[in-house]
């Protein structure tokens, strides 16, 4: 039973994340309400609906929901970093070598390999399902992706940096004490999953956390995984914002594409699962 309650305990992170998500969101909107309010006293004065309605505006909550975001990551990097600095020696990991040129060049090719794979997936299976395709288009217009320096920021570096310390540092760090790896790192991933509260997303976030999970746990660095993830994140922006056409051409050639792409994916993660002892020092740390 002690056991079972150690495993139970890895999840601790995730649920904790949700938690907080839901409850800075709604004291970060509360707070961006007041402000406007003060600086608009006259026309809330005129208009006894006006700060009431605030709320219910679509373009106003698009504003600053980028911004809720970056509030809250900035929290949870602040959280989850001192948590896992607390639970987790730095020893267990081990330093990437940065200036090392393969390396970079093998994760800026699986990252933007596993970015386009996905993009022609969705592009091919998503207008099957049109109420689903809608929704998920409003919730990545509604995040800014391809939209600015802001969400650029966000997506490229905070959501990498956080979402890797929670899923691959703690709970896979916590589940992977009492579980058989292969174990822990499906439940981190489907966690990770989960946390994207969105079917779409929860499908592509959980393979994505299968491969990132091995790659972290073969490597024995964090720091690796984070810098994956942001380029995943980093491309898809890049892809949104200069509206690259050629993965939406026909079919055949989306399907060329998307078979090319996890070629790449998987030859780019197999010769970085197999490189420790070219990017990795002996030196610990993050």
């Amino acid at each position: 039973m002690n056991k079972w309650k150690k495993i139970c305990y890895g999840a601790l992170p995730f649920l904790a994340a949700m938690m907080l998500m839901y409850i800075l969101t709604f004291l970060f909107l509360m707070g961006s309400g007041f402000a406007w309010g003060l600086f608009h006293f006259e026309q809330i004065k005129a208009d006894d609906y006006g700060f009431a309605g605030l709320f219910a505006d679509e373009a106003w909550l698009g504003e600053v929901q980028i911004l809720g975001s970056c509030f809250v990551y900035i929290v949870f990097l602040f959280v989850f970093g001192i948590w896992y600095k607390k639970k987790f020696s730095p020893s267990e990991h081990a330093v990437v070598r940065i200036g090392n040129l393969p390396l970079l060049a093998g994760i800026l090719v699986f990252g933007t390999s596993v970015q386009c794979f996905c993009s022609y997936a969705l592009n091919l299976i998503l207008p099957l399902f049109p109420e689903t395709n809608r929704r998920y288009t409003e919730l990545m217009d509604s995040m800014g992706t391809g939209k600015g320096i802001v969400p650029l920021l966000y997506m490229g570096i905070l959501a990498p940096v956080v979402e890797e310390l929670i899923f691959r540092g703690l709970v896979l760090g916590y589940e992977k004490r009492e579980l058989p790896f292969w174990c822990a790192n499906f439940i981190q991933a489907f966690l990770f999953g989960l946390y994207h509260q969105n079917i779409v997303q929860f499908v592509y976030a959980f393979c994505i956390g299968i491969f990132l999970g091995y790659l972290c746990q073969r490597l024995q660095s964090l720091k690796l995984v984070m810098l994956i993830h942001g380029v995943i994140n980093i491309s898809g922006n890049l892809i949104a914002y200069f509206k690259l056409d050629f993965l939406t051409g026909g079919k055949t050639a989306m399907v060329m594409g998307m078979l090319a792409s996890m070629i790449f994916a998987v030859a780019s993660w197999l010769y970085l699962l197999c490189g420790k002892g070219k990017f990795v020092s002996d030196t610990k740390g993050l």
